[in-house]
């Protein structure tokens, strides 16, 4: 029996001035199925998401919504006539209940706005707690500012079960959760299909669309490419629809490609940071990449942080080029050829309210200045050469930072280190919620600085980066080294037992 269409997109088009976000997009979606939509950063997935659910009005186009025939919604219509959307930053009152979140919008208090009927949203809460098996773990009293990620995700989830849709649509919902709080959200959302209502999952992550979706649509910039049933798909075929080309993130390095000439360009002897790492040494030599593998919380951030002056570090000695150096804060790192590209980009990476000429340029302004005075000339040709090198796609350099991809962001802070001709590169998570040509992007960048003798240390949680790119491998585990990798004799399961239980494969082998 073929399944009912309960939405139908025809021609959706949106334009921003002279500049065409999506162009001309038909897909169908299918009742009780989850129907994933991939691409690009910049592919037009948010756009489209924006369209359905009432933020954006199309430019032109519509949507047919069980049967009835839209060209535009706002917002409380979209949620009216059954779309609900989770965003991937959550729209809730932390200092709320839970059970005020989930209702939010709907209290009804008296002339003096006191609530009255706290014991039925309780009971209607847990109704849908339950329904999403989650009330032993969640109750409808807990303050949302008090709960884990998951935790609050769940809370959205129902939130928007609250406005009975029929269509959900999730953005990027795994992109801060474990594996087992994924497997969690799976499971809650393989029931809520049950109930025939359909899911739009947006997401970047292939390996999650492969799993949970039913059928997988394909944008690229900002057009249709192609729907495909996931159960007959390879996720390479996906990739190649993605960036219209074919893709090898992850050819494993065979051996290293540092010089045997290179000389060290940062030794670390003994570092230590007081309640958060203890005696790591390693050295870092010019042109090479340094791979830090390790579990969530074995502290390999944490020693990029500590050689770049955000902790100071209680023992050990930091040299470059061979020389003794201070380091007690991050602008004597940066005096010293170090720059750090942080895991949290939108926190700690660019200033998210200036623009992207503004963020490019913002660790070189004493090299553009005169006399304090920033030179527009000169900024303008530092941040015209990066763009080029780098190939950041904007339609302007005055364009706020934060309309951006989240791989041309993560260009942007690459570029400020480049421009400040840092030698030594500290890069925390580089390719961490970007999509996959963008990955391929970020990774020849990294190889190409090694080829001028820039150093890099990359910190990875994604195995086959690291393996990809390093040249030697340290590992960490509970802030220590428990172990250093040649690329040559590197393998997942021998990272694996070093990260896990601190002891190489085959010396447990032998042992055991």
């Amino acid at each position: 029996m073929k399944s009912e269409i309960i939405l139908k997109t025809s021609s959706l088009t949106k334009k921003y001035g002279n500049n065409t976000v999506l162009r001309g997009i038909d897909i169908e979606v299918k009742k009780g199925e989850c129907h994933a939509v991939v691409g690009e950063n910049g592919a037009g997935k948010t756009t489209l998401m924006n369209l359905l659910g009432g933020i954006a009005p199309p430019t032109s186009g519509n949507f047919e919504f069980y049967g009835t025939k839209y060209t535009k919604v706002d917002p409380r219509e979209s949620i009216d006539i059954g779309i609900s959307i989770i965003h991937q930053d959550f729209a809730l009152v932390p200092t709320l209940s839970v059970k005020e979140n989930i209702f939010l919008g709907k209290l009804k208090g008296n002339f003096l706005g006191i609530i009255k009927n706290y014991s039925e949203l309780d009971r209607e809460a847990g109704k849908i707690l339950q329904r999403l098996g989650e009330s032993e773990n969640i109750r409808p009293s807990d303050i949302v500012g008090h709960l884990s990620t998951s935790k609050q995700q769940i809370v959205e989830i129902a939130k928007a079960l609250a406005e009975n849709p029929k269509l959900l649509i999730m953005d990027e919902p795994t992109t801060s959760l474990t594996k087992s709080e994924v497997k969690n959200l799976f499971r809650i959302i393989n029931s809520i299909k049950k109930e025939g209502i359909s899911i739009i999952y947006v997401s970047h992550i292939l390996e999650d669309v492969a799993e949970i979706s039913d059928r997988i649509t394909v944008l690229r910039d900002g057009e249709y490419v192609g729907t495909k049933d996931t159960n007959t798909t390879d996720i390479s075929d996906i990739i190649t629809m993605m960036v219209g080309r074919k893709v090898d993130l992850y050819d494993v390095k065979k051996k290293s490609e540092v010089k045997k000439t290179a000389k060290n360009a940062l030794e670390v002897r003994d570092l230590g940071v007081e309640g958060v790492i203890k005696n790591v040494s390693f050295a870092l030599k010019e042109g090479e990449i340094l791979g830090f593998a390790g579990l969530v919380g074995s502290g390999r951030s944490e020693v990029a942080k500590a050689v770049f002056g955000f902790y100071p570090k209680t023992t050990g000695k930091i040299l470059i080029n061979e020389k003794e150096v201070k380091i007690r804060s991050p602008r004597e790192a940066m005096d010293k050829g170090i720059g750090l590209l942080p895991e949290d980009r939108r926190g700690q990476g660019f200033i998210p309210s200036m623009s992207v000429m503004q963020n490019m340029s913002l660790s070189s302004l004493k090299d553009i200045s005169k006399a304090g005075i920033p030179s527009i000339k000169k900024e303008k040709a530092l941040v015209d050469m990066y763009m080029k090198y780098l190939n950041i796609k904007t339609h302007s350099v005055h364009a706020p930072i934060m309309s951006l991809s989240g791989g041309n962001q993560q260009k942007v802070v690459l570029s400020k280190w480049l421009a400040t001709k840092s030698r030594v590169l500290l890069v925390d998570e580089p390719t961490q919620g970007i999509d996959v040509g963008s990955k391929s992007e970020i990774h020849k960048i990294l190889k190409g600085l090694t080829r001028e003798g820039v150093a890099i240390i990359l910190i990875s949680s994604e195995l086959p980066e690291i393996l990809s790119l390093s040249d030697r491998i340290i590992v960490m585990r509970q802030g220590t080294k428990s172990g250093e990798l040649d690329i040559s004799e590197a393998t997942p399961e021998r990272i694996m037992y070093l990260a896990t239980i601190g002891v190489d494969e085959k010396v447990h082998e032998a042992v055991s």
